[in-house]
């Protein structure tokens, strides 16, 4: 059973407001048109509003009846790939990975459009190919993920039947590669302070907070002063971050290392004579999405690794979450895998994996520490006995 009915809703204002009331496949929703009318005071736009919503009401019904024949709506079969990503990626907040894959999708397809019809493994090859060219097999890898769940809503949308992902046979599609992990010590970082550099003070202060807090530059660069909270613990003044991670959007209740806390401490105190701003970081936060101000962190990144001289491509603020991760195990007794994984906030500790090798290394350094000694393993032959010389026997004559 299934049905689509226009209802209204008495608003507080004296409008009402027009609403569905639908009903398909054992479940129950409604869906608010925003449509309002003056009903103790019609106006002439009143009728035309109610003609409106009894329209989309029957175009709610018609899609539902197609849905439950399995029949495709041919209209959005033809509509375009591209244009159904980008609204894909609105929804979902447009944060850094997909505001990648659709920058990357725009420049493989140029201004043609990409019919639904034309998706295929192949054209998922190609796109595969064409993404090689120009960034890394990983980064590819996710890129292709992000467009795999995107197939995956269109055919929730009854949209497409089929996902072009999976006709890719299992022997061709691409394997994760294992990569170094670039992350800086505690000595390093300490070098990395005394270099003197001219970039924007909040660069640096945002990329030691990462290095001492763990936090991704997405979950650093939009941190706000009420998300930091002082509490007492046993009679400490201890600083903590209560935050929703925007990778996973898991809510995350962090203490903050004594380093992190020296940064917040000294922004605050910058933060007096500054534009009043709700972010910790108000000089380099993002316009929504945008990548133009990590473009120039990235150039002030750069500017900064020439005149330490470190490898430029290892200072990057992912570099910052390893280094934090990397220096709790070395530094930390109490810093296994599982803590570690906590304050990175990863939902599956199979991801904080790759640090176990920091681990081993501590394993190793603390069985060769052990003080040797002599086992006297070596058994020495035993002494033969003495024995007094017995007189030769005369020889018989001849």
């Amino acid at each position: 059973m299934m049905s689509v009915k226009l209802r209204e809703k008495q608003l507080k204002s004296g409008q009402i407001s027009f609403y569905l009331d639908i009903y398909h496949a054992k479940r129950r929703w409604y869906e608010f048109l925003e449509i309002h009318i003056n009903k103790n005071r019609p106006c002439s736009d009143d009728k035309e509003k109610k003609r409106l919503a009894q329209e989309i009401r029957a175009k709610r019904e018609h899609e539902l009846i197609i849905d439950d024949n399995g029949l495709q709506n041919k209209k959005k079969k033809l509509g375009c790939f591209v244009t159904f990503f980008e609204q894909y990626c609105k929804e979902r907040n447009y944060n850094g990975l997909y505001y990648g894959v659709l920058s990357r999708l725009k420049k493989f397809t140029g201004k043609q459009p990409v019919p639904f019809s034309k998706l295929s493994a192949q054209w998922m090859k190609d796109f595969e190919r064409y993404m090689l060219g120009h960034i890394s097999n990983n980064t590819t890898l996710r890129y292709l993920h992000v467009i795999n769940g995107a197939f995956n809503d269109a055919i929730r949308k009854k949209i497409m039947t089929s996902n072009p992902w999976h006709d890719v046979p299992h022997k061709q599609r691409m394997k994760k590669q294992d990569i170094f992990r670039s992350s800086f010590s505690i000595s390093e970082l300490q070098h990395l302070a005394n270099t003197p550099c001219k970039i924007n003070k909040q660069i640096r202060q945002a990329y030691f907070f990462s290095c001492f807090t763990g936090l991704r530059w997405s979950d650093v660069n939009p941190l706000r002063w009420d998300e930091i909270i002082v509490k007492e613990i046993e009679g400490k003044e201890t600083y903590m971050l209560y935050f929703e991670q925007e990778k996973t959007e898991g809510i995350e209740y962090l203490p903050l290392s004594d380093n992190a806390v020296d940064i917040i401490k000294e922004r605050k105190q910058e933060a007096l004579s500054e534009e009043k701003s709700v972010y910790v970081f108000s000089d380099i936060k993002e316009i929504e999405g945008t990548r133009i101000v990590y473009q120039r962190i990235k150039r002030g990144l750069k500017r900064w690794a020439k005149a330490a001289k470190i490898e430029q491509k290892k200072l990057h603020f992912h570099s910052g979450r390893h280094s934090f991760a990397t220096n709790v195990l070395e530094s930390s007794d109490s810093g296994d895998l599982y803590t570690v994984s906590k304050l990175l906030g990863h939902k599956n500790i199979m991801a904080t994996q790759i640090y176990a090798h920091v681990r081993d290394k501590r394993k190793i350094a603390a069985v060769k520490a052990l003080p040797k000694i002599d086992f006297n393993f070596v058994v020495k032959p035993a002494a033969k006995k003495q024995t007094k010389d017995k007189p030769l026997k005369p020889k018989k004559a001849a």
